[in-house]
């Protein structure tokens, strides 16, 4: 193995585990938040524990349900894209190179869910928002660098494995054209 193959392996592990510990956090964010909104459901019986609630945060009983209700859709999402980029650095790791048609094609689909799902959550949270009267400032921020990036990258990886296609394909020829122009030993015919 090359040290500059051997670098994309050690780098591609790490990234693995980093997605692995964000997909974790972004579970335990969205089972918290799920946990928010059915405690807040079930606080409206109790007016005590709820006035508390209203008084601290400064917002209506409402506006902290779409607070929570926007935390699990957005902890939610994010899980899963996540778990995908997590999945993407374990298939490269078993291919034990990014210059594969199978990465290539699947590094494309992350970068187009990259540019997706940031710009489709934005549209749900506003929608969310204006149901709850939540969240006053909306933003849309969404990866379109990043998933342009991947994208053109994946063109990248698709190429490296026409690449390795031709080489061990020529090889593969040169092989046959040696064994066929060796001379043939005594009592062998061709």
């Amino acid at each position: 193995m090359s040290k500059n193959l051997a670098i994309v392996q050690k780098t591609s592990r790490v990234l693995e585990i980093i997605y692995k510990v964000v997909s974790i956090l972004c579970l335990v964010g969205a089972i918290g938040s799920l946990v928010g909104v059915v405690f807040l459901s079930i606080a409206r019986f109790f007016p005590r524990v709820i006035d508390k609630a209203v008084n601290e945060s400064g917002r209506t009983v409402m506006q902290l349900i779409g607070d929570c209700v926007v935390g699990f859709v957005v902890s939610t999402a994010f899980f899963v894209v996540s778990k995908l980029h997590k999945d993407f650095f374990a298939m490269e790791q078993k291919a034990g190179t990014p210059f594969t048609e199978e990465c290539a094609k699947s590094f494309r689909t992350l970068g187009i869910i990259n540019i997706v799902v940031p710009l489709g959550l934005s549209i749900v949270v506003v929608i969310i928002s204006a149901i709850f009267g939540c969240w006053d400032s909306v933003r849309f921020d969404f990866s379109l660098g990043v998933g342009i990036a991947m994208i053109l990258l994946s063109f990248v990886f698709a190429y490296g494995a026409e690449l390795e296609k031709k080489v061990s394909g020529s090889t593969s020829d040169v092989a046959s054209e040696v064994a066929s122009v060796q001379p043939a030993k005594e009592g062998e015919t061709k």
